[in-house]
């Protein structure tokens, strides 16, 4: 061997060496995302009309059900169309080579704190966006029933199932591949179109963006399904009492007193989203990181 040989391999030897880069995923991609948001619309239709078929083939009319036997429909509908909606996505997931946990369960770095002003948040945002909800029809939902069936789908099966499905599936694999903040907005339009009508999407969507923030901030489905079923009891409660469709200047009663309730939540609602904004701005160093098992 030359001696220019040796200083060129000398040379070479003093180069920093640089890690081979890991191939970025190629799951999910734009198709992907419409297709697992398909295969969840879908499970909701073949569901509804598998249910219908029920009621016809039996003779229920679930107009002529009790409150209690309306709640009881609405949970086995709700079951029927999620978990087949969930296993068929994380199923999916599996065939298109998607990989990782179906989300995080960590208990370590969430706290009732954060969860208390996660859902002050979203009652505040509730009220603000309420002008703008006032202008979209209102939705033609069958009635969900009472009693301790609709608690446990709406407070229970529904934070559980959408939570596994939203931001555990699919802000998980969208994370892998886009980032942080993309994968939070996406999710939680997917979120929001699951929701189906006009009012329900735009609503739905709006409460998404704090559930996949708490998400991703806490690194934990705990507190988003915790903040899910939190949010859900308040639905449940204002059903219940037959205020579901009345206005926030309805309920106040006064305009002056709609007038300070609304600047109020404006407020709060101001200063959280740039605390929101700035926390993901933060975490986009690592967007492409998942949260650590703790």
């Amino acid at each position: 061997m030359t001696d220019k040989n040796r200083a060129a391999e000398s040379s070479a030897d003093m180069l920093p060496q640089v890690a081979p880069q890991a191939p970025r995923p190629s799951f999910p991609t734009v198709g992907d995302f419409f297709a697992m948001l398909g295969i969840a619309l879908g499970m909701q239709l073949v569901a509804g009309l598998a249910m219908a078929l029920v009621g016809l083939v039996c003779g229920i009319s679930v107009d002529a059900l009790d409150p209690a036997q309306r709640g009881v429909w609405f949970a086995i509908a709700y079951v029927a169309s999620m978990l087949p909606a969930c296993l068929l996505v994380l199923a999916y997931r599996r065939f298109r080579g998607g990989k990782g946990p179906v989300g995080h369960f960590a208990l370590k770095g969430w706290n009732p704190v954060l969860l208390l002003w996660a859902f002050v948040f979203m009652m505040a945002v509730g009220v603000v966006c309420e002008p703008l909800f006032a202008l979209l029809p209102r939705p033609v939902s069958p009635d969900l029933g009472r009693g301790v069936w609709t608690v446990l789908a709406v407070v229970v099966a529904a934070p559980v199932l959408e939570e596994l499905l939203c931001r555990g599936i699919v802000l998980g694999s969208l994370r892998s591949r886009c980032g942080v903040a993309p994968a939070w907005f996406f999710s939680s339009l997917f979120f929001g179109v699951l929701h189906g009508e006009p009012l329900l999407v735009a609503n739905a969507f709006v409460i998404g963006l704090i559930l996949g923030y708490v998400y991703v901030a806490t690194g934990s489905l705990w507190a988003s399904m915790i903040l899910h079923a939190m949010n859900n009891v308040v639905a449940y409660l204002l059903m219940v009492a037959g205020l579901s469709d009345t206005l926030m200047i309805e309920l106040a009663g006064s305009r002056t007193l709609y007038v300070i309730i609304y600047i109020s939540a404006l407020l709060v609602t101001a200063v959280s989203a740039w605390m929101m904004w700035r926390t993901l701005r933060g975490l986009g160093s690592g967007a492409k990181k998942e949260p650590e098992v703790q």
